[in-house]
């Protein structure tokens, strides 16, 4: 029987090579040809309903995220909780990013500020336990101030955008192609990619 060969990618960038261009507001994930788009998966949550105040993860360390090639073949990616920091970090650098936002990553609009952003270090003790998150150690929180009145009224207090998404511009390196001597078939189980990443980290 021919050994199962699964494309493993890590996504890396730095302030060279890589570049997180804006933080779109979303209902959907999605990618791009060039920038790499993304979500979390987890819905931001309207923390101040009177100050128009929206909080959620940007970034997810060692989040397994499915994509397709060239060829449509199925592969999987992640960033490593290192890697998010440092997206948090490039972000904030450049203060025009702060207000460079669009909606579904192609409608540019005004009115949204990013003025807050923590790294999780202890998820039972953060802030975002408080507020009702269940997220892992290093991801990359964040809040936005709406004061656009359509973006506000129309796509977030009416649930069409559900969440954050980064627009990121990264490197590759393809981990592991062959997993099978962890992996029996699926990368769905926890477990067995909690593994994988111990095994990733060992080798680097």
């Amino acid at each position: 029987m021919e050994e199962k060969k699964i494309k493993l990618i890590e996504w890396e960038f730095d302030d060279v090579m890589g570049e997180l261009k804006r933080i779109s507001l979303v209902s959907d994930p999605a990618i791009d040809e060039d920038f790499m788009l993304f979500n979390t998966e987890l819905k931001f949550q309207t923390i101040d309903d009177e100050k128009r105040v929206v909080t959620g993860p940007a970034m997810i360390p060692d989040m397994k995220i499915p994509r397709r090639d060239e060829n449509n073949e199925l592969y999987y990616g992640f960033f490593s909780s290192d890697t998010v920091e440092r997206a948090a970090q490039i972000f904030f650098k450049k203060g025009s990013n702060t207000n460079n936002t669009n909606l579904e990553h192609e409608f540019e609009v005004s009115g949204v500020n990013f003025f807050e952003s923590w790294i999780v270090t202890n998820p039972e003790m953060d802030k975002s336990k408080e507020l009702g998150f269940n997220v892992p150690k290093g991801t990359w929180m964040t809040s936005a101030k709406i004061d656009n009145d359509v973006v506000w009224n129309n796509y977030i207090k009416s649930g069409l955008i559900k969440g954050f998404s980064v627009e990121v511009r990264a490197q590759e390196v393809e981990i592991l192609s062959k997993i099978n001597d962890i992996l029996d078939g699926d990368l769905s189980d926890d477990i067995k990619w909690d593994n994988l990443l111990d095994l990733i980290k060992t080798q680097k």
